[in-house]
């Protein structure tokens, strides 16, 4: 077990999102149900905290948002669509996100001006190396991704602390990290 800071302990060092109890699951139900329940192992704090969430999907709203100016929108960004998010992934991904603003808080914006040391931050969490992604933006900002293995949901931001998090579905062309399209 490693320690992931805040009293929690994180099971997983590797963060491979594979579920590690005996036998292979099904169905893509009982595969997420296995998901859920080794995340759940590994981060019993979340687990805790989003344990009364449906994790199915809410009936939105139904209606249409209107058609862009630019009729083509839709088809000219689709690449920027992601999958939607349940509210148990949701709770996951905002409890995940709290965890990571305290620590790029905690951590003096100079520690973070390299991809490096902001994996090392996210491994120091108890995040697995192949779950995050780091990319530099200029040389004193790290834009960055997280899989939590599941959790389900994607955690993305960078190592302005001021900057926000976001918490969204994987991108339909797959990852956590927005595709770079256009024509």
């Amino acid at each position: 077990m490693l320690l992931a800071g805040c009293g929690e302990e994180s099971g997983s060092a590797t963060g491979t999102g594979t579920p590690s109890s005996g036998g292979s699951p099904s169905t893509a139900e009982e595969y997420a149900e296995a998901t859920r329940k080794e995340h759940d192992r590994a981060w019993p704090g979340i687990a805790r905290k989003c344990r009364d969430v449906r994790p199915e999907p809410t009936a939105g709203a139904e209606g249409e948002e209107g058609v862009p100016e630019n009729p083509k929108y839709g088809e000219n960004n689709a690449y920027k669509q992601t999958t939607d998010v349940t509210p148990d992934e949701l709770c996951r991904g905002e409890a995940h996100a709290a965890r990571i603003a305290a620590a790029l808080e905690d951590a003096a914006p100079a520690d973070l001006r390299d991809e490096e040391r902001t994996r090392r931050l996210f491994e120091d969490l108890g995040y697995g190396p192949d779950t995050v992604s780091a990319r530099q933006n200029d040389a004193a900002l790290v834009w960055w991704d997280v899989m939590v293995a599941g959790a389900g949901p994607c955690i993305s931001g960078n190592t302005d602390p001021a900057a926000g998090i976001d918490v969204h579905g994987v991108y339909m062309e797959g990852g956590c990290t927005e595709p770079v399209g256009g024509h």
